[in-house]
Protein backbone atom coordinates (compact mmCIF):
# COMPACT_ATOMS: atom_id res chain seq x y z
CA UNK A 1 0.00 0.00 0.00
CA UNK A 2 2.83 2.37 0.83
CA UNK A 3 4.39 1.78 -2.61
CA UNK A 4 1.08 2.66 -4.24
CA UNK A 5 1.01 5.96 -2.34
CA UNK A 6 4.52 6.79 -3.47
CA UNK A 7 3.69 5.95 -7.09
CA UNK A 8 0.55 8.11 -7.00
CA UNK A 9 2.54 10.97 -5.47
CA UNK A 10 5.20 10.67 -8.20
CA UNK A 11 2.56 10.66 -10.93
CA UNK A 12 0.82 13.72 -9.50
CA UNK A 13 4.06 15.64 -9.12
CA UNK A 14 5.18 14.76 -12.66
CA UNK A 15 1.87 15.98 -14.08
CA UNK A 16 2.02 19.34 -12.38
CA UNK A 17 2.79 22.36 -14.53
CA UNK A 18 6.45 23.12 -14.92
CA UNK A 19 7.60 26.69 -15.11
CA UNK A 20 8.66 27.79 -18.57
CA UNK A 21 12.15 29.24 -18.62
CA UNK A 22 12.34 32.46 -20.64
CA UNK A 23 15.87 32.93 -22.02
CA UNK A 24 17.64 36.14 -21.05
CA UNK A 25 17.94 37.36 -24.65
CA UNK A 26 14.14 37.28 -25.08
CA UNK A 27 12.13 40.49 -24.71
CA UNK A 28 9.97 40.23 -21.58
CA UNK A 29 6.25 39.57 -21.87
CA UNK A 30 5.48 43.02 -20.44
CA UNK A 31 7.75 44.69 -23.00
CA UNK A 32 6.22 42.69 -25.85
CA UNK A 33 2.71 44.03 -25.21
CA UNK A 34 3.24 47.66 -26.38
CA UNK A 35 5.48 46.47 -29.22
CA UNK A 36 2.75 44.15 -30.50
CA UNK A 37 0.15 46.90 -30.10
CA UNK A 38 2.25 49.12 -32.37
CA UNK A 39 2.72 46.26 -34.84
CA UNK A 40 -1.03 45.73 -35.02
CA UNK A 41 -1.72 49.43 -35.50
CA UNK A 42 0.74 49.55 -38.39
CA UNK A 43 -0.60 46.32 -39.88
CA UNK A 44 -4.17 47.56 -39.49
CA UNK A 45 -3.38 50.78 -41.32
CA UNK A 46 -1.59 48.87 -44.06
CA UNK A 47 -3.15 48.73 -47.48
CA UNK A 48 -1.27 46.21 -49.60
CA UNK A 49 2.40 47.14 -49.40
CA UNK A 50 1.71 50.79 -48.62
CA UNK A 51 0.22 52.50 -45.60
CA UNK A 52 -2.43 55.16 -46.05
CA UNK A 53 -1.36 55.89 -49.63
CA UNK A 54 2.17 56.49 -48.40
CA UNK A 55 5.18 55.49 -50.50
CA UNK A 56 7.07 53.98 -47.54
CA UNK A 57 7.36 50.21 -47.38
CA UNK A 58 6.02 48.35 -44.36
CA UNK A 59 9.63 47.60 -43.35
CA UNK A 60 10.15 51.34 -42.79
CA UNK A 61 7.36 51.33 -40.22
CA UNK A 62 8.70 48.22 -38.52
CA UNK A 63 12.11 49.93 -38.30
CA UNK A 64 10.43 52.85 -36.50
CA UNK A 65 8.74 50.43 -34.08
CA UNK A 66 12.09 48.79 -33.33
CA UNK A 67 13.68 52.20 -32.83
CA UNK A 68 10.83 53.43 -30.61
CA UNK A 69 11.15 50.39 -28.34
CA UNK A 70 14.95 50.31 -28.50
CA UNK A 71 15.14 46.77 -29.88
CA UNK A 72 16.54 45.16 -33.00
CA UNK A 73 14.58 43.34 -35.66
CA UNK A 74 16.40 40.16 -34.69
CA UNK A 75 15.43 40.60 -31.00
CA UNK A 76 11.80 41.07 -31.96
CA UNK A 77 11.70 38.10 -34.33
CA UNK A 78 13.49 35.81 -31.86
CA UNK A 79 11.18 36.89 -29.02
CA UNK A 80 8.04 36.60 -31.14
CA UNK A 81 9.09 33.13 -32.25
CA UNK A 82 9.79 32.07 -28.65
CA UNK A 83 6.44 33.29 -27.31
CA UNK A 84 4.61 31.89 -30.33
CA UNK A 85 6.00 28.45 -29.45
CA UNK A 86 4.79 28.80 -25.82
CA UNK A 87 0.99 29.26 -25.91
CA UNK A 88 0.74 29.40 -22.10
CA UNK A 89 2.85 32.57 -22.22
CA UNK A 90 1.66 33.95 -25.55
CA UNK A 91 -2.11 33.86 -24.99
CA UNK A 92 -2.04 36.20 -21.95
CA UNK A 93 0.22 38.59 -23.89
CA UNK A 94 -2.20 38.69 -26.81
CA UNK A 95 -5.18 39.13 -24.51
CA UNK A 96 -3.53 42.30 -23.15
CA UNK A 97 -2.65 43.44 -26.69
CA UNK A 98 -6.28 43.03 -27.75
CA UNK A 99 -7.52 44.83 -24.64
CA UNK A 100 -5.17 47.72 -25.42
CA UNK A 101 -6.29 47.85 -29.06
CA UNK A 102 -9.94 47.86 -27.99
CA UNK A 103 -9.22 50.62 -25.49
CA UNK A 104 -7.39 52.66 -28.13
CA UNK A 105 -10.26 52.07 -30.56
CA UNK A 106 -12.72 53.49 -28.05
CA UNK A 107 -10.50 56.52 -27.51
CA UNK A 108 -10.17 57.06 -31.27
CA UNK A 109 -13.90 56.69 -31.86
CA UNK A 110 -14.74 59.07 -28.98
CA UNK A 111 -12.34 61.67 -30.41
CA UNK A 112 -13.93 61.29 -33.85
CA UNK A 113 -17.42 61.73 -32.41
CA UNK A 114 -16.36 64.76 -30.35
CA UNK A 115 -14.54 66.42 -33.28
CA UNK A 116 -17.55 66.01 -35.59
CA UNK A 117 -19.85 67.95 -33.24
Amino acid sequence: MRKLGIIVLLIISSCSESEIHVPQEIISAEQMIPILVDVHIVEGARNGTMILGDTNDIEDYYAKIYEKHNISEEMFKRSFSFFNSEPDLFIPIYEKVLDSLKENGLVFSKKTIQSSK
